[in-house]
């Protein structure tokens, strides 16, 4: 087989859906038992509000990297400049000592 053929996984069976309640729930979501539907709408509703505060963290933590990473490299090219300095002053010193 090629390295590049990749084969899509199978899907798992979902069971049918039945009824009304079934086909108003958005993909991926499971019917909630045992709750009284204010609290289920209660929760989901801080679940959505959870997601997007950590939706807009998640550029905060990406800014907060790049400043880290442009940080060192400015560190990063300091040192290099030094050491060229301290290069080109040791070689004028053996040059001087000659």
């Amino acid at each position: 087989m090629n390295e590049l053929d990749f084969e899509q996984p199978e899907q798992p069976e979902q069971p049918e859906q039945v009824g009304e309640a079934a086909q108003t729930q958005a993909p991926g979501t499971k019917k909630v038992e045992g709750r009284d539907p204010a609290t289920v709408r209660l929760k989901r509703a801080y679940e959505a509000e959870v997601e997007n505060k950590v939706a807009s963290d998640y550029s905060h933590i990406v800014w907060a990297y790049g400043v880290i990473w442009a940080i060192f490299a400015i560190y990063g090219a300091l040192l290099w400049r030094r050491a060229v300095a301290q290069r080109a002053d040791l070689a004028a010193l053996q040059a001087k000592q000659k």
